[in-house]
């Protein structure tokens, strides 16, 4: 069962839970005279006609109110009352209770429906922002959690002496017979470190750092294996383009270093990492060549776990996370939502 399908019946679980709390609480003082199930279909309508306009407040109306849209909340907010408040007074008048109100009293009975009308969505607003502020604080913390374990991973695995001990012996064979470029990749190589140091346990970063510290990983790389792998890495976005999203940080490096990882190939290595923008979603493509069996390393899973569970609490369901393994490639893809950068 996917992660998408295990939230959605969660969240209806939850609906289900505030419909019927609503439902007892609304109709408790009505228990005992439901003693058919005529009376108790009556109720049930009654409930059902304030619960419904209600949601529609939360979902279609409330967003007015987010946007800052004052004006359009409060037209749209008593519009929609007003029609909850007529339907319910109608419905009361020709079938729940006919006798409820004298003649002369409509006015202050449909004044009566508007009233509460008003109460329920109020009610199921702050239910509903109740709801959504418990779920955030969950899911901040747990993708804090999820991200200081990637982050102990990412240094002592990811990024190990090894790697940094070959890195250093190539930047040596560098400096000997290409002087010019070292300066270049010790750079690289401290931004590397500077960026997962400095960034490492913030919420957010710019989609343009995110891409350039990848950047400078796959050139270490290239600069490491680069002469028996094929390495490609293609991304036509300015970093003005990318600098109007963000992204939480460290989420893409470890699909990126899974490809290097597993692809180790005596005959056909190749890495061909493709990143592109469609509307407000990141498309990351990966692919890369299966490891010959005697240069294939164990594989724990660990890195790939944690971050589909760090991607299921950041983006709750709303991802594509699509894994295809071939007779001698892999193919990896990823897409994500993005948020436009704070001004």
């Amino acid at each position: 069962m996917n992660t998408t399908t295990i939230s959605k019946r969660k969240r209806w679980r939850q609906e289900i839970i505030i419909f019927c709390s609503m439902y007892i609480l609304t109709m408790l003082h009505e228990w005992l005279f439901i003693n058919s199930l005529e009376n108790f279909l009556k109720g049930l309508v009654f409930f059902v006609i304030l619960y419904v306009q209600a949601q529609i407040h939360r979902f279609f109306i409330f967003r007015f109110y987010l946007l800052r849209k004052y004006f359009s909340y409060i037209f749209y907010s008593l519009a929609v009352i007003l029609a909850g408040a007529s339907v319910l007074f109608i419905a009361n008048i020709y079938w729940i209770q006919p006798d409820f109100f004298e003649p002369g009293e409509l006015a202050l009975g449909f004044l009566y429906h508007f009233v509460i009308c008003i109460i329920s969505t109020a009610t199921i607003m702050a239910l509903s922002l109740m709801q959504s502020y418990a779920l955030e604080v969950q899911r901040r913390s747990m993708d804090q959690i999820l991200l200081n374990e990637m982050n102990l991973k990412f240094l002592h695995a990811q990024l190990n002496p090894h790697f940094f001990f070959n890195m250093l012996n190539n930047l040596y064979g560098v400096s000997l017979t290409e002087p010019d470029r070292t300066p270049g990749l010790i750079v690289k190589l401290s931004e590397l470190m500077r960026y997962q140091i400095e960034n490492g346990n913030v919420p957010k970063v710019s989609l343009a750092d995110e891409i350039n510290f990848i950047r400078n990983y796959i050139d270490l790389e290239r600069e490491r294996i680069g002469k028996r792998c094929d390495i490609q890495f293609i991304c036509n976005h300015s970093s003005e383009e990318m600098n109007v999203w963000q992204i939480s940080p460290l989420l893409l490096i470890i699909l990126v270093e899974n490809s290097f990882k597993h692809s180790q190939n005596l005959s056909n290595w190749f890495v061909y990492i493709h990143i592109e923008l469609k509307s407000d979603k990141l498309l990351m493509t990966i692919d890369n060549s299966l490891a010959d069996k005697k240069l294939k390393k164990p594989s724990t899973q660990v890195g790939l776990n944690n971050l589909k569970q760090r991607l299921s609490f950041i983006y709750n369901g709303d991802f594509s996370l699509n894994e295809k393994q071939f007779e001698t490639t892999y193919e990896t893809a990823l897409i994500i939502p993005l948020q436009k950068q704070l001004i």
